[in-house]
């Protein structure tokens, strides 16, 4: 328990001082502002309201961007950070926008029943001070919101200082007083309601007059006129409506198969229904669109063959609904005629009469059309008898489609028969209508292949057989491409619906032209575009492109802004150089430009280490069909000083400093020196020295000085030991890029070794040499995204050495992003994925292997859940399975499954005898200013040999575990 609390600390401690650093305010020691002409430096001051001497943060300085954004008065603004001894220079660029206007003053004119206090909360534009048209324009738009106001005009007055804006308001009049006369059963109140109108409002007449209509069309008034009067400025507005009146009874008359209650659901009216007679238990103004809904309703049903509506008005306004009937006859029977290779059955399921139904012209009509439609038939007559008891006997008279006997192609040889039967809508043993054939050869004229369609029939008895001639399109001879270079014809021909050697196809050519357009932005040839095609007499297709050309390219390298507690090491930094940015740019001037080069370019750049975030951007070139392109690196904190304690299982309580550059002298070259002080009284030191790119190549070297004393505790022979080591010596390494992705390194390394343990000392010194092999097509070498990583190395040991031996080491990992994110100008966003990764590794040696070189696994950076390095062998296989997820501010969580075994190969029997140690469980990844680190929690299901009674483990450290 008291090494999680203390653990916990040291990571709260140091997310801390990293928010802190991160997120601390920045003094401003200047205020420099650039390209304002006719805004002084003291009016944008007032504007984002910020004074020399005072501090800000990164979210406060996007904050002053958007209120400077907001005034309109800038086409362009850029804030720079330009980091100083005394704190930071704000350097605001700006571009001012060609519209400004300078108020001297505001007038408003015509105003008389609304004061300016009313209007005084929507006013945006300043008495005095800068606006743009766009402002005045908007102002305007926001008096006629009001309503208050018929026009706004805008002028303006110019003088010695600027211009005086003079707003003139055309007023509408006040509709001083409604008056309603006819009003029986409806309250002035729902007049009101349905116009909109209402007593003080200011109103145009057009206006008044517009909302009559409403009442019109509300089904409550046979007549609405509206008269206006005006005087001085006031409307008085008289409203004269006659009431429609209320349906008090509905009287059927003329039921016979018709029920009450299916005539109440046809004309939607709800009541108590007595005899044939419905009373409404809702109010019903009877209209004449309602009367005219009514009657359609009752035509629709198809019940009745005519229908009358009598109104019976009583003097109290209220009306009697008298609805003469005279129903359709009811059909009883319906028989065909002419079947002979359809059946009855068949017949009557397409038919599908409805029980009950009655004889209608519409009835005929729908029957017909669907037997017609079923393409059975191609003649339909019915025919009926009319009984004395008004029932109906149909009988369909039908006339078969004849049947497809053969179907035969001609003329269609350069067009293969798989290719006709996409199109092919009949088959032989269809029945075939006019209207099929027809639709045929409007299915092979949409291939495109043809012309000219066109078909021979041949009837005989009830078969048909058709022969369709097709007249195909001339015939591609040639294909070929202008205006493109980069890509080979043949891999754009691959490319290609339409072939050489087969008709000419617009719908093909169509998508030809849609496919050519996505390849080459999918070869990275984003500004190359496809302007036409030309189709000539000799059957030649010419696809002409037109592309962009690099002009020229730049660097721009944004600096970051450094700790004054670092201000003393400033001889060991300087501002990056611009060829570390250049030399990893393969897009050459000249050259079209291509998205996949400079993608590779941005990440190469951002592998360096060095840098926040890299992005382009675009700038038009001396011609059209020229563009520039520059590279935009912002750096990031590169150099830090250290300090701290903690705990871990190698060598208990600690504590350190350490100096990082990871910039050095702008080379971005890596320089370390860490030291630290043990309980135990044990000083260790590291100093490495990285340069990415020595001897002027792409080639890396890395030298390493050390003395390190760990603690480590063991299991041998079923006892704990307690193993104090010290490891003293160097490397040096050397890589060598093979091709672009593979890489051959050499490298040294001698240690001398003590270890103490189990009341004994051993001594011994290893020189060996190491040979490796990789490849690596990672997007980003600290947490990837995509991509994958193999190594394969050798290490011996002998000659001058105590030690002989020979290790062999192979690893391969993959990442898989599961969430895309794609981003043409900037890699910042791809970063933000959630990744699923997997590594497997394995080793195996021969030769007298020491103690202190044999494979270790166990904890923080193998199998986490288990004490760490608890597991030895002179072999070892390792599987690691993580997810994860971005969560936001540098923040990630992982989910993880991690799992091996070590062990002696004189001492294996069998494959059998390895067992697998597995742990699982979560974990949070922090990207500090300073160094990532990370906290895991591991569960070993109680299998830890060391520690068996202990499931659960906390492993705290540094950087991810690919």
């Amino acid at each position: 328990m008291k090494r999680f609390i203390l653990i916990f600390t040291l990571f709260l401690l140091i997310s801390f001082l990293d928010q802190t650093l991160a997120q601390s305010n920045y003094t401003i020691s200047d205020i420099v502002i650039k390209g304002n002409q006719k805004i002084s430096n003291d009016e944008i001051l007032k504007i984002i309201d910020l004074k020399v001497g005072a501090s800000v943060s990164d979210e406060k300085i996007e904050q002053i961007k958007t209120k400077l954004e907001d005034t309109t008065y800038f086409i362009s603004i850029n804030i720079n950070k330009i980091s100083k001894k005394e704190g930071i220079v704000l350097e605001i660029n700006l571009v001012e926008s060609p519209f400004l206007i300078f108020v001297t003053g505001i007038k408003l004119q015509g105003l008389q029943k609304i004061t300016p206090k009313d209007i005084q909360r929507i006013l945006m534009i300043p008495s005095l001070g800068w606006t743009t048209d766009q402002i005045v324009w908007e102002q305007r738009r926001k008096f006629m919101l009001t309503g208050y106001f018929e026009d706004v005009t805008v002028n303006e007055e110019k003088n010695d200082s600027g211009v005086v804006l003079i707003f003139s308001f055309k007023e509408n009049p006040i509709l001083e007083r409604i008056t309603v006369n006819g009003l029986k059963r409806i309250s002035k109140e729902k007049i009101l309601e349905i116009s909109g109108l209402k007593e003080g409002m200011l109103a145009s007449e057009e206006f008044i007059n517009s909302k009559r209509e409403k009442l019109e069309n509300s089904d409550l008034f046979s007549n609405v006129t509206f008269l206006i009067d005006k005087k001085e400025d006031k409307l008085f507005l008289t409203i004269n409506v006659v009431e429609n009146p209320i349906i008090s009874e509905i009287i059927l008359s003329g039921l016979k198969k018709v029920g009450v209650e299916d005539v109440k659901k046809i004309l939607d009216v709800k009541g108590e229904t007595k005899n044939s007679t419905i009373y409404p238990d809702t109010t019903i103004f009877y209209s004449s669109g309602v009367k005219n809904s009514w009657e359609g309703k009752l035509e629709n049903s198809g019940y009745f063959k005519s229908f009358v509506l009598n109104e019976d008005l009583d003097k109290d306004n209220k009306v009697k609904i008298e609805v003469k009937l005279e129903e359709n006859p009811w059909i009883a029977n319906i028989k065909v005629n002419g079947l002979k290779n359809v059946s009855q059955e068949r017949f009557f399921k397409i038919l599908s009469p409805e029980k009950n139904a009655f004889l209608s012209e519409k009835y005929i009509q729908e029957k017909t059309k669907i037997l017609i439609d079923s393409g059975l038939f191609s003649n339909v007559d019915v025919k009926y008898r009319i009984s004395k008891g008004n029932f109906a006997y149909l009988t369909f008279d039908v006339v078969e489609n004849p049947i497809l006997k053969s179907l035969d192609f001609v003329g269609s040889s350069h067009v293969s028969m798989k290719e006709l039967e996409k199109y092919l809508i009949l088959k032989v043993g269809d029945f075939v209508s006019e209207d099929k054939i027809s639709e045929q050869i409007s299915k092979f004229e949409s291939a495109g292949y043809f012309s000219e369609v066109n078909v021979d029939k041949k009837v005989e008895d009830d078969e048909i057989s058709l022969i369709f001639i097709f007249q195909e399109n001339p015939i591609i001879n040639k294909i070929t491409f202008t205006g493109i270079s980069g890509i080979s014809f043949e891999d754009l021909k691959r490319v290609l619906l339409s072939k050489e050697g087969t008709p000419f196809n617009p719908n093909l050519l169509k998508q030809d032209l849609i496919n050519l357009q996505k390849f080459v932005q999918n070869r990275g040839l984003v500004f190359t575009t496809l302007q036409e095609f030309n189709f000539t007499k000799d059957g030649e297709i010419i696809f002409v492109f037109k592309e962009y050309k690099v002009e020229d390219i730049e660097v721009e390298i944004l600096p970051t802004t450094e700790t004054s507690s670092l201000s003393f090491m400033s001889f060991l930094r300087k501002p990056t150089d611009e060829n570390v940015v250049r030399r990893e740019i393969t897009l050459k001037v000249g050259e079209n430009f291509n998205w996949e080069k400079v993608k590779d370019d941005l990440q190469r750049i951002y592998n360096a280490g060095i840098f926040e975030d890299v992005s382009i951007r675009f700038e038009q070139g001396s011609s059209e069909d020229k563009v520039k392109v520059v590279y935009v690196a912002k750096e990031k904190l590169s150099g830090a000083i250290n300090f701290g304690g903690g705990y871990a299982t190698d060598t208990g309580l600690y504590g350190y400093v350490e100096y990082k550059e990871g910039n050095f002298m702008g080379k971005a070259q890596q320089l370390s020196l860490k030291v630290s002080l043990t309980a135990q009284g044990k000083v260790n030191y590291q100093l490495s020295f990285y340069d990415p790119w020595f001897l002027g190549g792409r080639n890396s070297s890395q030298f390493e000085l050390y003395d390190k004393n760990t603690t480590t505790t063991s299991i041998e022979d079923g006892s704990t030991i307690i193993i104090e080591e010290e490891r003293a010596g160097g490397t040096f390494s050397f890589s060598y890029p093979l091709t672009k992705i593979w890489n051959l390194s050499l490298g040294f390394k001698y240690e001398d070794i003590y270890q103490t343990y189990s009341n004994s000392i051993s001594q011994t010194n290893i020189a060996s040499f190491k040979l490796g092999v990789w490849r690596d097509n990672r997007d980003f070498l600290f947490n990837p995204t995509q991509g994958s990583r193999q190594v394969l190395n050798l290490e011996f040991a002998g000659g001058g050495s105590e030690a002989n031996f020979i290790k062999y080491q192979g690893e391969t990992q993959w990442h898989i992003p599961v969430t895309k994110r794609e981003s043409y100008l900037s890699i910042s966003e791809q970063k933000e994925r959630q990744v699923l990764s997997l590594r497997i590794a394995s080793g195996l040696s021969q030769g007298n292997l020491p103690s202190s070189e044999l494979f270790t696994l166990g904890g923080v950076n193998s199998i986490r859940g288990f004490s760490d390095n608890i597991f030895k062998g002179d072999s070892y296989l390792l599987f690691n399975l993580q997810y994860r997820i971005p969560m936001g501010s540098g923040v990630y969580g992982v989910l993880f499954v991690d799992s091996g075994s070590t062990w002696y190969v004189n001492q294996l029997s069998s494959i059998s005898d390895i067992k697998l140690y597995t742990g699982i469980g979560l974990g949070i990844r922090y990207e500090t200013i300073i160094i990532p680190i990370r906290l895991d929690l591991g569960y070993n299901f109680g299998n830890d040999p060391l520690d068996p009674n202990t499931k659960w483990r906390i492993h705290f450290s540094f950087g991810d575990i690919f």
